[in-house]
């Protein structure tokens, strides 16, 4: 399982996206690709899990943008995640 730290939020002009997260998966954008469509899991610091998926990668220095099912309150900035493994098609 590989891991990243949460940066920020992905921010537009004038709003701020509160289900998507810029996380640090890697040190290049090859090593985020590779990560693209992965399963991730945030834990806050009242124990409240949080599932989302990697979307695509943000720039060229391992940073991927990551959306979740629900909206994310602020303080998970610098929270450690865990990339799941890849799951197996279902037959």
């Amino acid at each position: 399982m590989a891991s990243g730290r949460v940066m920020n939020f992905r921010l537009g002009l004038k709003r701020r996206y509160p289900k998507e997260l810029l996380v640090k998966l890697g040190e290049s954008e090859a090593d985020v690709a590779k990560l693209v469509g992965r399963k991730v899991v945030l834990e806050d610091a009242h124990g409240n899990r949080y599932v989302g998926k990697v979307l695509k990668p943000h720039g060229r220095s391992g940073v991927a943008v990551v959306r979740f099912r629900r909206d994310l309150p602020g303080d998970v900035i610098g929270r450690e995640v865990t990339v799941l493994a890849p799951q197996a098609p279902r037959a």
